[in-house]
C-alpha cells in the first residue's frame, strides 16, 4: 500500500480544474452500478471500479498523524488481502477535504465520525456506512466512544455546581472545538450548550464576541485539547478515542464527569509542549462509532462484499496490528481490543439516523 497527503489547497486546485462538474458534483450524474471512474483531485490516484486498480481511502485527521502510520497501514494491507486491490492510504489536515474526497469518488472508502459520514451521504447519497468497530460484546448495541467538554484542572472549581459541575460558566469564555464537521469536536458538544442554555442553534457559538469570547478550531482532537492545555481555550470538546493514547488518568473514573487527566510526561506531539498539565471532564455524552464506509459508485459491488465480509471476520478480529491492544503503551491505534469479543460487524445508513436527527440534517 501506499500513503499520500492531501491538503486543503491541493484539494481546491484539483476541484477548480475539474471546471463545472466539479469534485463536489461528478458522482452526481452516476447510478449505483457498483462501478464507474471518479476524479482525481490535488495529484491523488482517480478511483477506479477496475480489477488491479489501486483503492484509495481516506482518513481524518485525527487519524492522519504520523504515529498511527503503521495502524493505517495495517487497514490497507487488509484491504488488499481483502480484494487483491493495491491501497492508497490518503491522509489530511482538514475534515472538509476527506469528506469531499469520498463523496466525489476521488476515494472510494473513508473512515469518518458520524457527523461526517451523515455530511458525506447528503453531499452524495452514494456514500454508505458499511461496518463499524463493535462494543465489548462484539455486537452494536454499545458502539459507542466519548464526547468531551473539559476544562483545565486549575480553573475546575468554576464550574462546579452542587456534588457535581454544570456548564454554567462556560457563557463568557474561549471555547475550542475541533471542526464544524466533528461529530463528537462539534455537533454533540454545541448541541448540549444549545440544550443548556435554550439557544435557537448551534450557529449561536460560532462567533467570536457572541456567546463564547473566543472560538478556536484545533482541526482535531488532539488540537484541541492542547488549545485547552495551553491555554489558548479556556474550556474545549474533544473525544477520548484520539486522545487518550497521551494521556492518563489521574483520578476519577474513566468517561465520567469530574475525571481528571494528564497529558504524559514523554507524551509525543503535539502533546509534547503540555506535558503533565491536567483537565477535568464537565460534561460528556456517548457516540455512535464511527463508519468505515464506501462511495459505492466508485466500487464494484463484488470488491464491497470482499472488504465487509474479510473485515468483520476473526482474522482481522484478532489482528493485534489492527485491534491495538489498550494495555500496551507503546501501541498506537486506530481501533482497541477492548474484550475478547470486539470486531469489526456491519452497519448501515439507517444507524446514523439519530446524528440527523441531532442536528436537523435531512
Amino acid at each position: 500500500m501506499t500513503e499520500g497527503f492531501l491538503s486543503r489547497r491541493q484539494f481546491v486546485m484539483g476541484s477548480a480544474a475539474l471546471g463545472v462538474a466539479g469534485v463536489l458534483g461528478v458522482m452526481s450524474g452516476c447510478t449505483a452500478s457498483g462501478s464507474g471512474t471518479a476524479a482525481s483531485a490535488g495529484g491523488a490516484q482517480a478511483a477506479s471500479g477496475g480489477e488491479g486498480d489501486a483503492l484509495t481511502m481516506v482518513w481524518l485527521p485525527d487519524n492522519s498523524s504520523a504515529d498511527l502510520t503503521a495502524s493505517r497501514e495495517a487497514v490497507g494491507a487488509a484491504i488488499t488481502a481483502a480484494c487483491g486491490r493495491k491501497a492508497e492510504l490518503l491522509t489530511t489536515t482538514d475534515y472538509n477535504v476527506a469528506i469531499e474526497a469520498i463523496a466525489s469518488g476521488q476515494a472510494q472508502m473513508a473512515l469518518l465520525g458520524a457527523e461526517g459520514y451523515v455530511q458525506a451521504n447528503k453531499k452524495n447519497p452514494a456514500v454508505q456506512a458499511a461496518f463499524t468497530n463493535s462494543d465489548e460484546d462484539g455486537k452494536l448495541d454499545g458502539a459507542c466512544y466519548y464526547s468531551r467538554i473539559c476544562v483545565r484542572a486549575e480553573d475546575a472549581d468554576q464550574y462546579k455546581s452542587g456534588g457535581g459541575y454544570s456548564l454554567d460558566n462556560v457563557k463568557g469564555k474561549s471555547f475550542s472545538f475541533v471542526s464544524a464537521t466533528s461529530t463528537s469536536g462539534f455537533k454533540v458538544p454545541s448541541s448540549a450548550v444549545v440544550e443548556h442554555f435554550g439557544l435557537e442553534s448551534s450557529d449561536e457559538l460560532l462567533e467570536a464576541g457572541g456567546f463564547f469570547s473566543e472560538v478556536l478550531f484545533g482541526n482535531s482532537h488532539q488540537g484541541s485539547a492542547v488549545n485547552l492545555l495551553s491555554g489558548d481555550a479556556d474550556a474545549a470538546a474533544f473525544d477520548d478515542v484520539d486522545v487518550d493514547m497521551y494521556l492518563d488518568l489521574v483520578s476519577g473514573e474513566a468517561n465520567t464527569v469530574g475525571a481528571v487527566y494528564k497529558a504524559k510526561d514523554d507524551a509525543d506531539a503535539p502533546f509534547d509542549a503540555v506535558r503533565g498539565k491536567e483537565f477535568v471532564i464537565v460534561a460528556i455524552t456517548p457516540v455512535l462509532n464511527a463508519p468505515i464506509c464506501f462511495n459505492e459508485d466508485a466500487i464494484s459491488e463484488e470488491d464491497r462484499t470482499s472488504i465487509v465480509e474479510y473485515f468483520c471476520s476473526d482474522a482481522v478480529a484478532n489482528d493485534s496490528s489492527i485491534f491495538v491492544d489498550p494495555e500496551d503503551e507503546n501501541a498506537k491505534g486506530i481501533f482497541e481490543k477492548s474484550s475478547a469479543e470486539t470486531r469489526f460487524v456491519e452497519v448501515d445508513d439507517a444507524w446514523y439516523d439519530p446524528i440527523r436527527e441531532l442536528g436537523g440534517v435531512a
